[in-house]
């Protein structure tokens, strides 16, 4: 017997370039119970509330890189 857990995980997906974000959407939304943000800025704000379990975070964006992003995470 296998059991599945009926809650989703939530990932927080953080991109500016809008076709990643796609595609990430697209291959996990079926699985996952997904946020995106276009920025860092917008990444902070979100997490506040959605409380995510994983953040797939770009590295290089403009204003708020994810280094700089994961720092103020923590």
């Amino acid at each position: 017997l296998v059991t599945t857990n009926p809650r989703k995980e939530k990932i927080l997906i953080v991109d500016d370039e809008p076709r990643n974000l796609k595609i990430l959407k697209i291959r996990l939304e079926s699985e996952f119970e997904l946020k995106e943000a276009s920025s860092g800025e917008e990444a902070l704000e979100v997490v506040k509330n959605f409380k995510p379990a994983v953040i797939l975070l770009d590295v290089m964006m403009s204003g708020i890189d994810g280094y700089e992003v994961t720092k103020r995470l923590r």
